[in-house]
């Protein structure tokens, strides 16, 4: 009894490259398609609204927002980033205690930083407080801004907002958080996001293999090259190699 021969090492080493390839020569054909019909699709102008792939860039906020309002203006901060009336203001990492709104202009309390912005939301300047202790609320008194720190001591501010003097007057009216509507926090989400994530982006980072990491996704999408090329080698060595064999079979049937 004969024992059947195995397949060549080419026909082997040619259907598992075949099948390691072709998850990623799916993604690198499909998104070539899309590309070049970026315009027809409208990829550039299509957002992406996915939670998951805006987390996978890293650029959806987490957890919940902070709001204090100010007359008609509402100041909020989700993660580091501080808000006006729903438009982007200011990047600080310190957390938002309170705002306070003085004439016409609206001071906003950092753990030791107090912002000074206009009713308009331009930014004035961003003065340290200098206090021992971290800020933990404030209020206004006298057309002056008065802290509360974490050890329940009063400073109150000159009439520049510059110096800061220990006081033991207190008012009743701290800044407190209130809660934002579910249209608010939309609008906080989009400005958080920016100019947004176009599908565009996406396309293009997963042909270029960008999307799976930044740094070595690259590779991923080299080495699918690679074996592509590898591929076509293999395939053309094993057609060459059974055109060889036929003729060697026919050339000996023909003398036999």
């Amino acid at each position: 009894m004969s024992r059947r021969k195995k397949p060549f090492a080419f026909f082997l080493w040619h259907r598992r490259i075949g099948l390691a390839a072709l998850v990623f020569t799916l993604i690198l054909a499909v998104t070539g398609i899309m590309l070049n019909h970026t315009e027809a699709l409208k990829l550039d102008k299509s957002m992406v609204q996915s939670s998951f792939i805006l987390n996978w860039y890293d650029i959806n906020p987490k957890g919940s927002p902070l709001n204090f309002n100010a007359g008609n203006h509402w100041i909020s901060q989700w993660n580091d980033q501080l808000f006006f009336n729903g438009h982007s203001l200011y990047t600080h990492k310190e957390k938002l205690l309170g705002v306070v709104k003085i004439d016409d202009i609206i001071a906003i309390a950092l753990q030791n930083f107090v912002l000074l912005i206009d009713d308009k939301g331009e930014i004035i300047e961003l003065l340290p407080t200098g206090l021992s202790s971290a800020v933990k609320n404030i209020s206004s008194l006298h057309h002056k801004i008065l802290l509360l720190d974490t050890k329940n001591q009063g400073y109150i501010s000159d009439a520049d907002f510059t110096l800061w003097h220990k006081t033991d007057k207190r008012v009743k009216n701290w800044s407190v958080a209130e809660k934002l509507s579910a249209d608010k926090i939309e609008r906080l989400q989009q400005a958080f996001r920016g100019q947004g994530l176009t599908v565009e982006r996406v396309i293009l980072d997963l042909h270029s293999g960008r999307f799976f990491n930044a740094r070595w996704g690259i590779y991923i999408m080299d080495a699918s090259a690679i074996m592509m090329m590898l591929l076509s080698l293999s395939g053309l060595w094993i057609w060459w190699s059974r055109k060889l064999k036929m003729r060697s079979k026919k050339h000996y049937q023909k003398h036999h």
